[in-house]
């Protein structure tokens, strides 16, 4: 239990410095609106196709290579230790859709150009769906995340994975945002 708790503070962590670097690189221009970076062009099968996948969300080069590359350095453990396991490999995955749902929010969370009040579909363009006052992707990202440690949980009988990675992920942003006094 305690290594799934490191893990999951460990993936945290990446994500806040992870949030505070794009916020230097992107400011206060969110999905790398003014970035020099590749797209695909309007209406090509490809936009298209990554809209479906992402939430209607642009597809950028600085996103793929970004997303491509964190996903490369989750993996990291297996090729260091030559030990891999579908269990293994669905923890790592829950684990990462976790990461991205905490790393978007704490980019908002930690920007000085944006704020608790200020978060909403009217500010954040770049989120198409909304439910309630989080964007709908959060909600199915965090859901596929506890999914995927569901075969685990049924093989094993051990529920306490999912409670930890919400639960921890949740505790440390609400500490975050106690304590980062422009986050409201």
């Amino acid at each position: 239990m305690i290594h799934f708790l490191i893990k999951t503070v460990y993936f945290w962590l990446i994500g806040f410095f992870l949030a505070i670097l794009e916020i230097q690189i992107e400011g206060k221009h969110g999905w790398a609106e003014k970035l020099p970076t590749w797209r695909p062009k309007p209406g090509s099968k490809l936009e298209k196709l990554f809209k479906k996948l992402v939430a209607e969300r642009e597809l950028t080069g600085y996103h793929t290579v970004l997303m491509i590359f964190l996903l490369l350095f989750a993996h990291l453990p297996f090729i260091w230790n030559w030990s891999w396991s579908i269990y293994a490999e669905l923890e790592l995955l829950a684990i990462y859709m976790m990461f991205v749902v905490f790393w978007d929010f704490l980019w908002f969370v930690l920007n000085p150009a944006y704020s608790l009040r200020t978060f909403g579909r009217q500010t954040v363009w770049w989120h198409k769906k909304w439910w309630g006052k989080f964007p709908k992707d959060y909600y199915t990202t965090i859901l596929i995340g506890l999914l995927l440690l569901l075969p685990e949980a049924l093989n094993s009988g051990n529920w306490y994975k999912m409670i930890i990675l919400l639960g921890g992920n949740l505790v440390l942003t609400i500490i975050t945002i106690l304590f980062y006094p422009r986050a409201y």
